[in-house]
């Protein structure tokens, strides 16, 4: 199964309640551009593949733009918000991942971090940050901690 993790688009300040964070117009344009490249990777979609999103306005806006690319509904996973422990998003991303060949994650740093790190290498901690509405691909037989690999990634504004 192809596990993809997806970090928001850039935010506005934070200037309170961090849930409320909407994108900026350049945040908006990151994510369909970030979707489009998604929608290349997987070509035809079919019943395979899963969208979840946190619930912050922020995942929700850029899960917005994969929701119209893939012409999938989002689902929203309230435990895979900023600091939620890997091993605990993971354990709520668990029955989405049930029957899909693609899991579409959006989320936030540092979580999409995290579960990389968790994911691939079977390690709590930091992982390696992501860029704004950057896409990890990674492939792994089942979720789990050290089983996947990475296998593609794309950065708006970086990646060819």
């Amino acid at each position: 199964m192809r596990i993809v993790l997806v970090r928001h688009g850039e935010a506005e300040p934070s200037r309170g309640e961090d849930s409320v964070r909407a994108l900026t117009e350049a945040g908006k344009a990151q994510a369909v551009q970030s979707a489009a490249w998604l929608r290349r990777q997987i070509g035809d979609v079919g019943t395979g593949v899963k969208l979840v999103a946190s619930p912050y306005l922020r995942a929700q806006q850029t899960a917005a733009a994969f929701s119209a690319a893939l012409e999938l509904p989002v689902v929203t996973v309230e435990a895979i918000t900023p600091d939620t422990d890997p091993r605990r998003a993971l354990e709520s991303l668990d029955s989405h991942a049930q029957g899909v060949e693609w899991l579409v994650v959006v989320s936030h740093m540092p979580l999409v971090a995290a579960l990389a790190s968790w994911l691939s290498e079977g390690r709590v901690g930091a992982g390696q940050g992501f860029g704004l509405a950057e896409v990890r691909m990674l492939e792994a037989d089942v979720p789990g901690p050290g089983v996947a690999s990475l296998r593609d990634r794309f950065i708006p504004g970086v990646s060819g």
